[in-house]
């Protein structure tokens, strides 16, 4: 006789919500906050992400692996334009996933892994980064720019522009001229 499991009514993109607009409201989470948010019980959710610092890596990469695919995207495109389309990644990433956007912008990164963290969840969150990095120094030498105007164009004007806005509210429209404007302004100064 076959059987087939129940299906698992934990939302992933329901929970790391939870997850993401805790943290940025109070600085903390706990297993019992998500469960209030969500309805989802304590024993689903150690089921499905093992543990609170798996459940918290998870929220990260989850959020970081969607920005990632549009940033890396339009940053190894083809073009001279490759870079301002990397920076105004972040400000259209907050107003399509907001919630996701929460995670990346409002929140420490430290605030999501830790020692404690699954090994192979750190090895993931590890990957992630340096595949970030690799992609902006691989811009860096097409390009001729500095790795730090780079670094400040492409990732730091645009993430301190979004925080004014997140996360209370998306980015407007308007935003994305100034992060242009400060994404030439630093690789044509560098």
């Amino acid at each position: 006789m076959f059987c087939m499991g129940r299906m698992s009514t934990v939302r992933d993109d329901q929970v790391f919500s939870a997850v993401g607009a805790r943290l940025a409201a109070n600085g903390a989470i706990t297993l019992q906050t998500v469960v209030a948010e969500t309805g989802v019980s304590v024993g689903s959710l150690y089921h499905r992400y093992g543990s609170r610092e798996g459940l918290l890596a998870l929220t990260w990469l989850d959020a970081v692996r969607a920005f990632q695919a549009q940033f890396l995207a339009a940053l190894e495109s083809e073009g001279d334009d490759a870079g301002v389309h990397a920076a105004l990644a972040t400000p259209q990433f907050c107003r399509r996933e907001r919630q996701r956007a929460i995670v990346l912008s409002c929140c420490r990164a430290a605030e999501f892994y830790s020692s404690a963290t699954p090994h192979h969840l750190q090895q993931d969150i590890s990957r992630v980064n340096k595949a970030a990095a690799a992609a902006i120094r691989r811009y860096a030498r097409r390009t001729g720019y500095t790795l730090e105007a780079c670094r400040l164009g492409l990732v730091a004007f645009p993430l301190a522009a979004v925080r004014l806005y997140l996360p209370s509210r998306p980015p407007p429209k308007t935003l994305d001229a100034y992060v242009s404007a400060a994404f030439w302004s630093a690789v044509e100064t560098g």
